[in-house]
């Protein structure tokens, strides 16, 4: 590799969702990008693993002890076809309307990959039982569990949640108040319905969460339901974030972009002198493994567990990476090989759906109720005899139909919030044997159902600082750093809930993107400039036609 061969406008350390979906942006727009991950796969911390290869990450993690701890396993480590799993390290779901979806069609990585429906949203009554939540207002006038005046309460409320509430009377004076609370004394819901809303629809994490963010989640994905289906949420092919990750990562390979895996960073140098450096010249020299030629850039890009310690003293590097308000998630990871059924029936079977003339939503209309292939299991606060009092435990199911497991097997992810840091397994092995006994409630003659994997593990997300980490894509707030010249800090995901993560990743995305404009190009665009526009330049013809890429 020659000098010039070597010189970058920018270089991105690390290959996360939303490193890739800036690394796309910035090469459509004509700068020289290089991508350089110490791991061998794409999406790093949201990546798509085989079995194989996340019992092999999670031995890793064990000699690391960084972000990841508390793990545990079960004897049987890797399994028969195990590479034809794909293990998602963020399990997620995409609302159908929102920052994520735009830039996959905007941007033509919707080209790459499939998405698949969440067929069945359900709620863990503390009764025992599961009840379908319903996914559209004819489900709620089919429901006879609900009476009439509830439903004209329920309907009116959510009229409110879906339009411009903000200056609203009803919510004035409230937007801090419990959002269950909000519910109850504010539109005259009852328990059973306030929960259903609070934790099923609106995703609320505790008792606790205010009023004011959890309308505006429940607004987006009321908005989102009946773009594919009745469902407001897809979840992606083989694993979603990280092949998703992968499919910007191409888009930026397309563009120009150059990638680098499977090799380490000896040592990276700021050679820039005083805060404002001269841009015509390199501001980092970047020295890996087996490369006898450094790479330079103008513009670094990483999240704060990515810098290079050499960067920074050991000080300042340890209070980017532990923040004082960093949030563990409990999680959990079990595969088996019967089927699972919350409810009777499903109400959110989805059908055939184009959008900008690309197919983008499988058919999910021969889909048995008995076979479910994918849904979301919600168990409220107190809801479970033995269970936690502080936060939600989310069930994510996925099956073979989202091209993420064998045929006749499913993977469940479990998670909730651990502000205690508890062991992980006794926190949501109580829960994932509440799940694994429905099918022995639906299925009488049917055995107990036992995993045939299961890993149990806690994950820390330390928010950076000196960078905003938002908790929802109406955030606003800069990412810009100002620990080092011409360097962007990006900020670390939110790990909750679901549907969050995959649209703050490409509003974090977007924030980065225009910092590095900011920097590369200041006489062509303004700090204004950047408000109320694409970062993603039109698809050329050629490309909106071409089926085959």
């Amino acid at each position: 590799m020659d000098h010039d061969e070597g010189a970058f406008d920018i270089i991105v350390i690390g290959t996360g969702l939303t490193e890739s979906i800036a690394t796309a942006a910035l090469s459509k727009a004509g700068f020289k990008v290089a991508q350089i991950d110490v791991n061998p796969y794409y999406g790093g911390d949201e990546a798509s693993l085989t079995q194989d290869e996340f019992v092999q990450w999670q031995d890793r993690q064990l000699a690391a002890n960084d972000i990841y701890s508390s793990y545990s396993r079960s004897s049987s480590d890797v399994l028969p076809q195990s590479r034809q799993y794909s293990l998602s390290l963020l399990p997620s779901v995409i609302p159908s309307t929102g920052p994520l979806i735009s830039s996959l069609i905007q941007s033509g990585v919707s080209r790459y990959g499939g998405f698949r429906m969440i067929e069945q949203v359900a709620m863990y009554h503390s009764s025992g039982t599961v009840k379908a939540v319903p996914g559209s207002k004819e489900d709620i006038f089919r429901d006879k569990t609900i009476t009439l005046v509830e439903k004209r309460r329920l309907m009116r409320f959510l009229k409110f949640a879906s339009g411009d509430f903000e200056e609203s009377e009803e919510l004035s004076g409230k937007e801090e108040q419990t959002f269950v609370e909000f519910l109850k004394s504010t539109f005259s819901l009852n328990d059973d319905i306030s929960n259903a809303i609070t934790y099923a629809l609106a995703y609320c994490q505790s008792p606790s969460d205010p009023t004011a963010p959890a309308l505006q989640r429940l607004r987006r994905y009321l908005h989102s339901a009946g773009r594919y289906g009745a469902s407001p949420f897809l979840v992606g092919h083989y694993g979603s974030a990280g092949e998703i990750a992968q499919g910007f990562c191409r888009t930026s390979a397309v563009s120009g972009g150059v990638y680098i895996l499977g090799r380490n960073i000896t040592s990276v140098k700021c050679t820039a002198d005083g805060e404002f450096p001269d841009p015509d010249r390199p501001s980092y020299v970047i020295h890996m493994d087996e490369f006898p030629e450094p790479l330079t850039c103008r513009v670094l890009i990483s999240s704060s567990s990515r810098i290079p310690q050499e960067l920074l003293p050991a000080t300042q590097l340890s209070k980017l990476r532990e923040a004082p308000d960093n949030v563990t998630t409990a999680r959990c990871i079990a595969i088996i090989d019967k089927p699972l059924r919350f409810c009777s029936s499903s109400s959110q079977e989805a059908t055939p759906v184009t959008t900008d003339n690309e197919e983008f939503v499988d058919n999910l209309s021969d889909q048995s109720p008995k076979s479910m292939d994918t849904g979301i299991l919600i168990f409220p606060p107190s809801s479970l005899q033995g269970g936690g009092a502080l936060s939600t435990v989310d069930v994510l199911i996925v099956g073979e139909g989202t091209m993420s497991t064998p045929q006749n097997k499913w993977i469940l992810y479990l998670s909730a919030l651990n502000p205690r840091g508890e062991s992980p397994e006794t926190l949501l092995k109580p829960y994932l044997q509440a799940t694994l006994r429905l099918r022995a409630e639906t299925s009488p003659d049917s055995e107990p159902l036992t995993p045939i994997f299961t890993s149990f593990y806690n994950q820390r997300s330390p928010p950076p600082a000196h960078a905003s980490t938002p908790r929802s894509p109406s955030t606003t707030s800069s990412t810009r750093s100002s620990v080092l010249p011409n360097y962007i800090l990006v900020p670390q995901l939110s790990l909750q809930p679901l549907p969050e993560p995959p649209d703050i990743a490409n509003v974090n995305a977007e924030k980065v993107f225009w910092d590095a404009m900011r920097f590369l190009r200041p006489q062509a665009l303004s700090a204004d400039q950047a408000e109320g526009l694409s970062f993603w330049p039109p698809l050329p013809r050629d490309e909106e036609d071409d089926d085959d890429s």
